[in-house]
């Protein structure tokens, strides 16, 4: 097989290929098949109005950053060492802490 490295998309070809194309579309014609489609699952609805969901919710659920805050300032958030540990082993390993 010999590739032809100086062959640009402007220069003409044999025809042969064109013919090819031609020939590849005619096929497609006469078996139907000039019109793309497509088939959705009905799990897409599903996914979409999930997507939704999760799009109308904040980026910040501020009532629970309001109270532990309230915590903080009152002294009484209490995180034990397992628990220091156990969040800092997961955000180095990005892994979800227990």
């Amino acid at each position: 097989m010999k590739i032809d490295l100086t062959r640009t998309p402007d220069t003409p070809d044999s025809g042969a290929t064109r013919a090819a194309s031609k020939q590849s579309e005619n096929a497609r014609t006469n078996l139907g098949m000039d019109q793309d489609t497509a088939k959705l699952s009905s799990g897409q609805a599903t996914v979409a109005a999930l997507a939704a969901q999760v799009n109308e919710a904040p980026e910040i659920r501020q009532d629970k950053v309001s109270a532990l805050a309230e915590l903080v300032r009152s002294g009484n958030y209490r995180v034990t060492p397992e628990q220091t540990a156990d969040a800092l082993v997961a955000h180095m390993t990005l892994a979800p802490a227990a």
